[in-house]
């Protein structure tokens, strides 16, 4: 009697569901994230030695076979914080990195070159990322506009 209640009780509670069978994410993503690590404290340098070792063939897995943590399917560089120029001359009225035309602002002595930085990553299988609404430097639109313009600059 106890094992037909437990059943009735799972059956009434199976759902339905659905989801594109397209090939893509059959797994959760995984990758690295840069502030558990180093906080602020990062730069494109050590970004792109990071996606070297992500790809470093130094490590076997359970058979003993060389692989990479991108071979694990560890194979996301993300960027969170201080890539952006807290506080430039060049911001909106209001914000702290946006500009006027919502364009993100990046601190360039840090990260000269963001586009060669991702490009590095794609030559590597990686893919790379960075975070939009920072706690270091945070900008928080006033109007739905003004949040139109940080989404379409911050995905350009």
């Amino acid at each position: 009697l106890a094992f037909t209640i437990a059943a009735s009780t799972c059956i009434q509670n199976i759902v339905v569901v659905s989801a594109n069978d397209n090939g893509l994410a059959l797994t959760p993503p995984m990758g690295w994230r840069s502030w558990n690590q180093y906080g602020g404290n990062v730069d494109q340098v050590l970004i792109q030695l990071i996606m070297d070792g992500m790809v470093d063939r130094g490590r076997t897995d359970h058979n003993g076979q060389p692989t990479s943590l991108c071979g694990l399917g560890y194979c996301d560089v993300g960027l969170d914080d201080n890539w952006q120029d807290c506080g430039s001359a060049n911001a909106a009225p209001g914000m702290h990195y946006h500009d006027i035309d919502g364009n993100p602002i990046v601190d360039l002595k840090r990260f000269p070159d963001l586009r060669r930085m991702t490009a590095y990553a794609h030559s590597l299988n990686l893919t790379a990322g960075f975070y939009g609404n920072n706690c270091i430097c945070s900008d928080h639109c006033r109007n739905d506009t003004e949040c139109d313009l940080h989404i379409q600059g911050d995905t350009k």
